[in-house]
């Protein structure tokens, strides 16, 4: 595996859950901006999905392109050190896949899946940060300092 294809399949093993729970590409592409702080092309989850399903670490529901981790890929992830947060972990992954006999699977990610997931995914962070706006300038309102009263003249 190429270095920069085998650090994509290991922020894939990072962020699914685990055997029984599937991860959508929706999740996956929110999982991949906070660890790599970069949202990722079509081709690179597609060809990082090929790795994982190639090397029998992961398996894709060919109907909504769920990934889930298969029993290898489960016993991969927690061979590594995770301290130093989650971060972290996509390295250390990638340095265990170094020594691992990998393939690629012929998958093509539909190009209209993806292209609905991210569009989700950037109206989902679209949503948040108008949120987030409003509720700032509320916040930042209700404690601006008040200008002292006057005292009213017939009060002396």
């Amino acid at each position: 595996m190429e270095d920069t294809d085998r650090f994509d399949a290991a922020i894939i093993l990072t962020l699914v859950p685990s055997t029984q729970r599937p991860l959508s590409i929706g999740f996956l592409l929110s999982g991949w901006d906070m660890l790599d702080v970069d949202v990722p092309s079509r081709e690179r989850v597609e060809g990082a999905m090929a790795k994982l399903v190639g090397s029998g670490f992961a398996e894709i529901d060919p109907s909504t392109w769920d990934i889930r981790l298969t029993e290898s890929g489960a016993e991969l992830r927690p061979s590594v050190n995770a301290s130093g947060g989650k971060r972290a972990i996509p390295g250390r992954i990638n340095e265990a896949l170094a020594g691992q006999r990998t393939g690629v699977a012929p998958l093509e990610l539909v190009p209209e899946v993806f292209d609905a997931a991210l569009e989700d995914y950037l109206a989902r962070g679209q949503r948040r940060a108008e949120r987030a706006s409003h509720h700032r300038w509320w916040w930042l309102a209700s404690f601006r300092p008040r200008p002292a009263k006057r005292p009213h003249k017939n009060s002396q």
